[in-house]
């Protein structure tokens, strides 16, 4: 076999189980750190089960777990474990494809609207179908250098699959526009300059929530962010410049304290206690609304999210989406400490 033809053999092998490893132990962790700290389960990230029951729903998903990091272990499978193992995926296959009909069906219906070509479920749809072509078919017989390039492969995949799984979230359902009626629209702080002008970032956010005020699809607009570079509060900004925009003073609630994501969702969720806000629509880039929606999530409480309008050409977008793998990860782990 040429080079370039063992190196592909090699990637065929490593890669589909790289990912499954990681799958597996992502979807372990969640259940481990559920008994840990309750609401930190989110295997809801990357599928979700039509199931009711508490109970049944977490042991199929540790059932799941297990073939998932056996399969990105080994390379081969007796008859009976194949067959185990395959039927499994073939399950979480169909609940992925029924997610990613019914993600279209929303779209269909005008409920939702995305600038992303394809759903979360269906690259997760994809990987399955994969992992059980690979189950079920025959492994070459390999020398022990090879075996050892494969488990390097498969490594190397796992880490991969770690650190675009943020990004793969920030491609999919950060694209995705969940407008609607709600309570209120909370508009997330950042960078004001010493003159007091917004960030292109944060003109961005604030453009984005007035429109959406505008269109009546909440009585009440939140400003949450921190203290500015000068004298100048980012909420203090953010309210000249959505006064500017037509929204009315009465309209315009502050958040001075939302110094972080999760400071914004907690102090949101505090003031929604007395004003009574149950339905949340939450605004910012695209690559930042899946770490409001995990800190949320956190607090026990659903929001829907809005991507900013991107008005400006940010050439520094790959260095926002590299911080926000980190920030993902550590939103997600956090709680364990």
């Amino acid at each position: 076999m040429s080079w370039p033809g063992f190196l592909w053999r090699i990637i065929c092998i490593g890669l589909p189980r790289g990912i499954a490893l990681f799958l597996g132990l992502f979807t372990l962790l969640n259940i481990i750190g559920e008994l840990r700290a309750p609401g930190f389960d989110a295997n809801l990230w990357w599928i979700n089960l039509p199931a009711n029951w508490h109970l049944v729903e977490q042991a199929m998903m540790l059932w799941s777990a297990s073939c998932l990091i056996r399969f990105g272990i080994c390379q081969r499978f007796a008859l009976a474990e194949k067959i185990g193992i395959a039927f499994t995926f073939a399950v979480l296959l169909v609940c992925s494809i029924w997610n990613a009909i019914s993600y279209q069906q929303l779209i269909a219906e005008g409920q939702i609207q995305s600038n992303s070509p394809i759903s979360f479920s269906t690259l997760i749809a994809g990987c399955l179908s994969v992992f059980i072509y690979e189950v079920l078919r025959e492994m070459p017989e390999m020398g022990r250098n090879t075996i050892r390039l494969c488990q390097s492969t498969i490594a190397v995949s796992c880490v991969l699959s770690g650190l675009l799984f943020p990004v793969a979230q920030m491609a999919c359902f950060g694209m995705t526009d969940y407008r609607r009626n709600v309570d209120v629209i909370v508009v997330f702080g950042a960078k004001v300059h010493e003159d007091g002008q917004l960030s292109s970032i944060l003109e961005e956010r604030v453009l984005t929530g007035c429109e959406l005020y505008h269109q009546g699809l909440a009585p009440q607009i939140l400003f949450s962010g921190g203290p500015g570079v000068g004298d100048i509060h980012e909420t203090q900004g953010m309210r000249r410049r959505a006064l500017e925009l037509g929204v009315p003073a009465a309209a315009i609630s502050i958040d001075l304290n939302g110094v972080d994501t999760e400071s914004t969702a907690i102090n949101t969720l505090r003031t929604g206690q007395s004003q009574k806000w149950d339905r949340i629509l939450a605004v910012s880039q695209f690559f930042h609304l899946p770490r409001i929606k995990l800190a949320f999530h956190r607090q026990g409480t659903e929001v829907y999210t809005v991507p900013a309008k991107r008005l400006y050409y940010f050439r520094y977008l790959p260095y926002f989406m590299l911080r926000e793998v980190a920030a993902w990860w550590w939103y997600y782990i956090r709680p364990l400490f």
